[in-house]
This record gives C-alpha cells, sequence and structure tokens, in this order.
C-alpha cells in the first residue's frame, strides 16, 4: 500500500506543479511579454488561444489532483469522524479548492468569454459595468493564482503537522 501511495503523492504533485506552475507562466511571463507585443489585437489572439490550450490541460490536472487527493485523504483523516473534527489543514485546502474551482468555472465560462467580447467593441461604447468586467477578468484570473498558492501553503502545513 506504501507504494501505491507513493505514486499517488507524485501523480498529486505533479498535476500541481503542472497546474500552478502553469498560472505563474502565465501571469509572470506570457502576459508581460504579450503586453508589450507591437499588435495588441494580434497578441490578444494569441494570449486566447494560449490560454485555451492551456485551460484543457489544467482542467486534466485538477481532475488528477481531485482523485489523487479524495484516494490520498483517508490518510489524513477517519470519514466517520464528524466534519468539524478534522484537523484544521485539511479543512482549509478543501475550502481553497472548492473556492478555487468556483472562482475557475465563473472566470472560465461567464466572466473570460464576456471579457473577450467586449475587447472587441469600442471602448466608449461600453457601459460601466462593462468597463468594469474588463477590468475584474484579469484580477480573477490572478485569484485563482493566488488560491493556488494558499492550497499549496495549507498542503505543505498539512503534511507538517
Amino acid at each position: 500500500m506504501a507504494f501505491i501511495d507513493t505514486i499517488l503523492v507524485w501523480i498529486h504533485l505533479t498535476a500541481a506543479t503542472f497546474w500552478v506552475g502553469g498560472m505563474l507562466f502565465l501571469s509572470l511571463v506570457a502576459v508581460p511579454l504579450l503586453k508589450k507585443a507591437a499588435d495588441p489585437a494580434s497578441a490578444q489572439r494569441e494570449f486566447v488561444n494560449l490560454a485555451k490550450r492551456f485551460r484543457m490541460l489544467v482542467w486534466g490536472a485538477l481532475s488528477l489532483l481531485l482523485l489523487t487527493g479524495a484516494l490520498l485523504l483517508p490518510n489524513l483523516v477517519d470519514f466517520p469522524t464528524p466534519l468539524g473534527e478534522w484537523p484544521p489543514t485539511v479543512l482549509i485546502k478543501l475550502s481553497l479548492v472548492v473556492l478555487l474551482i468556483v472562482v475557475s468555472l465563473v472566470h472560465d465560462r461567464v466572466i473570460g468569454p464576456k471579457a473577450r467580447t467586449l475587447k472587441r467593441q469600442s471602448h466608449s461604447s461600453l457601459t460601466s459595468g462593462e468597463k468594469c468586467l474588463l477590468l475584474l477578468s484579469p484580477l480573477i484570473g490572478r485569484l485563482t493564482m493566488l488560491l493556488g498558492l494558499g492550497i499549496l501553503l495549507a498542503a505543505v502545513l498539512m503534511v507538517r503537522s
């Protein structure tokens, strides 16, 4: 059983590395580079293509994280134990995971597509709410990165306690 747990932890860590590393790459490398592009419209299209490709892979990594996490969870908690008696770090990590999934779904399915549509319109024709959405969209993306880093911190604290 120890060998299987080791493999599950390795898969879990590899998926987390891909997921968080990819978000850091997009935020810290791709976005600043594309902002300096000579043709902003072309750069925007390239970023959207890059983000769509990454999004497909990141949801796969997240699926692996959920699967391996669920399989490893019995090593940390006794399921008959009431939820309120689980270790706080486990509850914090699980809460952050749920929040990340909700925020990511809202960003990928609602805010992101709406923002891409609005970017094609004249800025002067946008309502104040639409302008706000355009400002909010990249912040939501950064929030997912911060949640991912928070989940990693919770994981470290969880295994160190």
